[in-house]
């Protein structure tokens, strides 16, 4: 009995011990054109600590109490409201910190990086950015400004996109021999496809086109097919592509 009692006096403080704690771990880019921010501190106050990014973006958090914790973002001088999260003990929470240096409040964006097929905001087409380089064209904001397009039809035909008024507008490229409808979503939210031209250039923060099957996942509207989320009833689903356009 007594040893028993011993044992577990014992055997509590080290648990205690050997409990890991939760992990904050992501980058920090530039919203404007995904460069890697360095001297970005990511702080979480309940836990009293803090971490600066590095050359590459990069930062880690690590014994931090889990639970609902609230993360505050600064960058020379200038603070970010503060964003929660869900922290798990023994577990790693990945996030993603954009920047608009160019802002006085630095207009941040501070999201959970998930898959990112799943990933529906501007964070996600950087992250896409890198994950299908070569299958698709990414336009950065600062790449929008460089081309001098005064619309977003202007841009799209540097991919042979084209907008056709038959009936309606419509973006369209030839694919197989045949025009067929480019499906274009806006801010993750598809149907766009007949006004996405009255958005004005200067609010576009990014475009991404996919010139054949879109990435499963990235539109969770309309019907779903294999391999495949792009959706559009009067074009062929596997050769069509799709746009998706990101605005401040």
């Amino acid at each position: 009995m007594v040893f028993l009692a011993a044992t577990l006096l014992f055997a509590a403080p080290l648990g205690a011990q050997t409990d890991p704690g939760a992990r904050l771990r992501g980058l920090a880019i530039s919203s404007f054109n995904g460069q890697p921010l360095r001297g970005v501190v990511v702080a979480v106050a309940a836990a009293r600590k803090f971490a600066v990014t590095d050359e590459t973006g990069a930062f880690l958090l690590t014994d931090l109490p889990g639970g609902d914790q609230k993360i505050r973002v600064s960058y020379e001088g200038r603070d970010t409201e503060e964003y929660e999260f869900t922290l798990r003990s023994g577990r790693t929470t990945k996030i993603a910190v954009l920047l608009d240096l160019a802002a006085s409040d630095l207009d941040p964006l501070v999201v959970e990086a998930d898959h990112p097929d799943r990933w529906r905001d501007l964070g996600g087409f950087f992250a896409r950015r890198d994950w299908y380089r070569g299958y698709a064209r990414f336009f950065t904001q600062e790449e929008i400004e460089a081309s001098q397009s005064t619309r977003i039809s202007a841009l799209l035909a540097r991919e042979r996109i084209v907008t056709r008024c038959v009936e309606g507008c419509r973006p369209m490229r030839f694919s197989r021999g045949r025009l067929c409808s480019v499906p274009i979503s806006v801010n993750g939210m598809p149907g766009r496809d007949e006004d996405y031209d009255r958005i004005a250039v200067r609010d576009v923060r990014a475009v991404e086109i996919y010139r054949t099957i879109t990435p499963y996942g990235l539109n969770a509207a309309g019907r779903l097919v294999p391999y495949s989320t792009v959706w559009n009833p009067n074009s062929d689903v596997w050769a069509c592509g799709s746009v998706f356009i990101w605005t401040r």
